[in-house]
């Protein structure tokens, strides 16, 4: 489809669930233009784990376009690169306006379709998912059937310190704790503390992992269950995949950070709330519990029992004092 040396633009700025979705199309980007130069628009707190791919030579942020000056030199940078083909796999707003900035002789555009309205005006990211159904039928890409699989990022500097889990003060075994940002989609603090105390008991250290926004969230759970590792804020993407990988088992609710988890194995339950049974990730070793009207339905204990059925929790445990902080 191209020759050596010919430069790909692929636009992914849409979230977390999104970018790991479309796993499986970036590879059918990079098996239909081997010989190119690709390179990858997305959100500035993917790149890191963007950057450990397979798939993108070169992965950079969108500017601000209210930005005037930002957006002059963007774009002229996107024209001079000379792109053959653009693939927008976003359909966004971000991807809108930069389709329109280049103006009339931009290069080949591929884009998926946008969500429903409907679905985007549900809320939840994994609603507002680009649909590609149709779209790598329409321009030939020959896309691998299988789920999203991320495994490439482990080997990415295994080696370091900083993709070891005592990086993070974890030792032994662990499992992650990964609230969602929407509060009224989010198991309460109670009983994130309560399944917490349940881990440590058992000798299973309690980590709780989230972006930044969750700090506070955090904050109330440990301080009714002191044993949890707070590290919300503190693992990118990229250290996330590692942690997982090693994980005994995840808790979660309406995190998008699940996306990832499951991508690399990691299995678990997940509290959805009753309607959004169907947004769970399909094909993974995942037990999903709907709640009809209130989060707190599902108690901490129900939870334990549904890992114990899943033989998610370690036989015998380790000393509790390595659950301790």
């Amino acid at each position: 489809m191209t020759r050596k040396g010919d430069n790909i633009l692929v636009i992914k700025t849409d979230g977390l669930a999104a970018f790991v979705a479309s796993e499986p199309l970036y590879q059918a980007i990079r098996d239909a233009h081997p010989g190119a130069r690709i390179s990858l628009l997305a959100q500035p707190h993917l790149q890191r784990v963007a950057r450990a791919s397979p798939y993108f030579d070169q992965v950079a942020a969108m500017p601000d376009f209210r930005d005037p000056v930002a957006k002059k030199a963007f774009v002229k940078q996107v024209k001079a690169a000379r792109f053959s083909y653009i693939y927008d796999l976003a359909a966004n707003e971000d991807a809108k306006k930069l389709y329109g900035a280049l103006g009339l002789f931009k290069p080949k555009w591929r884009s998926v379709a946008p969500a429903s309205r409907s679905a985007r005006r549900r809320g939840a990211p994994e609603e507002g998912l680009p649909d590609t159904s149709k779209f790598s039928n329409s321009i030939g890409l020959d896309v691998p059937p299988r789920l999203p699989d991320f495994s490439w990022a482990l080997a990415t500097r295994k080696d370091s310190a900083n993709m070891q889990p005592s990086w993070f003060g974890i030792s032994g075994v662990y499992g992650l704790l990964m609230p969602g940002l929407d509060e009224a989609r989010r198991w309460p603090v109670e009983h994130y503390a309560v399944f917490a105390r349940m881990m440590a008991k058992k000798g299973i250290m309690p980590v709780m992992i989230g972006p930044k926004e969750l700090h506070p969230f955090a904050d109330e759970v440990a301080h009714e269950a002191p044993e949890l590792v707070d590290i919300t804020g503190k693992a990118d993407h990229l250290q996330l995949v590692a942690l997982a990988q090693n994980a005994a088992f995840f808790v979660s609710d309406a995190a998008e950070e699940i996306h990832l988890a499951v991508s690399v194995g990691c299995a678990g339950v997940l509290i959805r709330k009753s309607g959004e049974e169907h947004l769970a990730p399909r094909g993974r070793n995942v037990i999903t519990l709907t709640t009809r009207e209130d989060m707190g339905e599902a108690s901490a204990d129900f939870v334990w029992q549904a890992l114990e059925n899943m033989g998610l929790i370690p036989k015998g445990s380790a000393s509790p004092k390595a659950a301790m902080r």
